[in-house]
């Protein structure tokens, strides 16, 4: 009944031509059509990376807007954010079918080539979360794919879905300054730099 009424208000403010009155606004807010509250901005100045998603050939910068737990977050200005512990991407939102949370491995396991799995949580048409495990292998990749000054490293994986190959570029000092990971079905990889 309360969202009747709202969607009520909200239609009937609309078709009156009050769209800006408190009333409207509010009732739009409880529906999800209007700002609610400023999105969080990132500091000036803060630390910025290139995104790009790599199956719809869109790049933008993201600026970091916070750190927690081992996890930063990176917004850009349309609201869109990708989650990175450490260079793994963990999670998305604003790009559609988003990696909601990610089970990653550390870069040294990678580094060291060693079996291990990764589990990434999405959600489905009906809203419910999925769960899809890959068992991974790791190791070098070829040589004159590497960017000039780094080493690539490669994480191949499969499960049901199929396979999905992360790529990792790695500077001397051991800090990655490029990678290219899965993020879900709906999104493909997205690049990091």
């Amino acid at each position: 009944m309360t969202v009747r009424l709202v969607t009520a208000l909200a239609v009937a403010a609309l078709l009156s031509g009050c769209a800006a009155s408190p009333l409207a606004q509010v009732a739009l807010n409880k529906m999800g059509g209007g700002a609610s509250s400023a999105a969080a901005q990132p500091a000036k100045g803060a630390a910025e990376r290139w995104v790009t998603l790599v199956n719809r050939g869109v790049k933008f910068k993201a600026a970091q807007l916070s750190e927690r737990d081992g996890v930063s977050i990176w917004a850009a200005k349309d609201g869109s954010q990708v989650f990175l512990r450490g260079p793994m991407l963990v999670g998305t939102r604003g790009f559609g079918r988003d990696l909601m949370s990610a089970d990653a491995p550390t870069l040294a396991v990678l580094a060291a080539g060693h079996a291990h799995q990764r589990s990434y949580y999405d959600m489905d048409g009906t809203d419910t979360m999925i769960r899809h495990v890959y068992d991974c292998t790791a190791g070098s990749g070829d040589a004159k794919d590497a960017l000039p000054g780094t080493t690539l490293l490669v994480e191949d994986c499969v499960s049901d879905l199929g396979k999905i190959r992360n790529r990792f570029w790695v500077s001397p000092a051991g800090s990655v300054v490029k990678s290219k990971q899965w993020v879900s079905q709906g999104v493909g990889y997205a690049a990091v730099e």
